[in-house]
């Protein structure tokens, strides 16, 4: 009885030792999975990835200075959320950017972050607020030092507030896959192409959601999205604007607008 007594007090301290770093998969120390599926989640979203892109389990287990099973789980995970793409020849890649495509997805973010902004009017507070009129003015200035990898990651800064504020996680859930697929076309306009487009709508939106109307604010943030999406196209139909060893001809479908 002595021995299995010394056996169980063994083992819980095992356990309590395990807890710090648990496994994920039989083999994979949890905390790094976790840290790298967020930063991969975050670098996508701001348009680090380009579409098309591979990414290679050893160049990113380098860069996140971890083994390659922690990269290989946090990758699997983001095929599941259809962030990327595990391509039979290719391996993981991220999907490019077609025009049915951001089509398609453009006109889902409007009437779904459309609603997240119409409820966000009845439950946004004053330092929200105050956060959102911060936020929209740095944009400003790194639009004139032509800061652009700032300025899009202020941009989604701008969003998220704005969806945190209608208080509701699976909304907030939904519009962060959705941004998941959308964040790499943001690569198309890194050159500057879209700086300052959303601007003017943003402080429309923060004007709305400051007087609590919320159906003028869901007007200003589908502006916003289909202006952006209009540029996105037409970096799309670009040649060799996606990767450089994509040659490809423009789609003449390409040259239209989106219509809700």
């Amino acid at each position: 009885m002595r021995g299995r007594s010394r056996d169980a007090a063994a083992l819980m301290r095992a356990k309590r030792d395990a807890a710090p770093g648990q496994m994920s998969g039989g083999d994979i120390p949890e905390t790094a999975h976790r840290r790298v599926y967020a930063d991969l989640k975050q670098r996508l979203m701001s348009g680090d990835f380009v579409p098309g892109q591979r990414l290679v389990v050893r160049h990113l287990a380098e860069q996140f200075e971890t083994s390659a099973m922690p990269v290989r789980e946090a990758l699997r995970q983001l095929v599941s959320d259809e962030a990327l793409y595990d391509h039979p020849n290719r391996g993981v890649i991220v999907p490019e950017a077609t025009v049915d495509t951001i089509g398609d997805l453009t006109r889902v973010r409007c009437k779904i972050e459309g609603a997240a902004v119409e409820w966000a009017a009845a439950t946004i507070s004053t330092a929200e607020l105050e956060q959102l009129e911060h936020v929209n003015g740095a944009m400003g200035e790194c639009v004139r030092v032509r800061a652009m990898v700032e300025y899009l990651t202020l941009n989604r800064r701008f969003h998220f507030t704005i969806y945190r504020a209608a208080r509701s996680v699976q909304i907030n859930q939904i519009i962060e896959r959705m941004w998941l697929r959308a964040g790499p076309w943001l690569n198309l306009v890194r050159d500057g192409t879209m700086a300052g487009t959303g601007l003017h709508h943003h402080e429309e939106m923060i004007a709305a959601l400051r007087s609590g109307d919320g159906n003028a604010a869901r007007q200003a943030l589908v502006a916003d999205i289909t202006d952006a999406a209009d540029v996105i196209l037409r970096a799309a139909a670009t040649p060799l604007r996606v990767l450089p060893k994509a040659r490809r001809r423009p789609d003449a479908r390409s040259k239209r607008t989106l219509s809700l």
